[in-house]
């Protein structure tokens, strides 16, 4: 499963969406997304099936972009 992943310039996540299909899940819309701010980036991640199945505060709450790496890595507590 993928995930687009809204984050700033030290890879603090600011927004999660799962990407899937808007047909098949009864949308009228064709596209969504996000549109990054100044000083914001968006990457588009593979999730493992460990990220894949956790909901989406979680990952927000608990994880961060490692930019270079395109992947998401734990904070640090």
């Amino acid at each position: 499963m993928k995930a687009t992943i809204l984050h700033d310039a030290h890879g603090n996540t600011l927004s999660v969406a799962k990407i899937g299909d808007l047909k098949a899940a009864g949308s009228k819309f064709m596209q969504v997304g996000m549109v990054p701010g100044k000083g914001q980036q968006m990457v588009e991640i593979d999730l493992d099936h460990e990220h894949a199945n956790r909901p989406l505060h979680e990952l927000h709450a608990g994880y961060r972009v490692d930019a270079a790496a395109k992947k998401l890595v734990k904070k640090h507590s």
